[in-house]
């Protein structure tokens, strides 16, 4: 029964992920993610998966903190603080070598999320969510691996959508 509730409160998180890459906005994308990773938090622990608690409870504050404008030397200081948070928290939750894709995945997005521009912000997520699908096919997460398969999706018709459409003539990643 736990493994179904947590498949359902996975799907939560699966629908706040979805939409906040709808966003055309580094403030709006930062504050439904942190709401998504609540949700993860809550999932990853029914799982009994403790990695991927680990990374989604430090993902909450880094998001709410990095929606907020900082200059580059303070978000310089914040990236490498969430990133050793991560990293951490990765330790004291390790359960496998498989741990080591989600400790990535969030050490990739702390410095992803610490950019301005929201095309950065989608096109570097694409490994980000690989790394996370990889973990999820392996905790059994039926949510994340869908999250995670539509996250991607999303990811891309966001840039098809901002990227690609509205700015055909400048260059994908400046």
């Amino acid at each position: 029964m736990i493994f179904y509730i947590a498949q359902a409160v996975g799907l939560i998180g699966m629908m706040l992920s979805f939409i906040s890459f709808q966003k055309n906005d580094k403030r709006k994308i930062l504050w439904i993610q942190a709401s998504s990773a609540f949700t993860w938090t809550v999932h990853f622990i029914l799982l009994g998966t403790l990695t991927g608690a680990g990374m989604n409870l430090v993902e909450m504050p880094r998001n709410l903190i990095f929606a907020q404008k900082h200059g580059k030397r303070r978000q310089r200081i914040l990236t490498a603080v969430f990133i050793t948070a991560f990293v951490t928290a990765g330790i004291l939750t390790w359960e496998s070598m498989f741990s080591l894709f989600p400790i990535i995945a969030m050490s990739i997005s702390t410095v992803v999320f610490s950019m301005q521009n929201p095309r950065h912000i989608r096109f570097f997520m694409l490994p980000v969510s690989v790394l996370w699908l990889v973990y999820n096919i392996i905790s059994f997460s039926i949510a994340g691996v869908l999250t995670e398969s539509f996250c991607l999706c999303s990811i891309l018709i966001a840039i098809f959508r901002f990227d690609i459409l509205k700015s055909p003539d400048k260059n994908f990643i400046n």
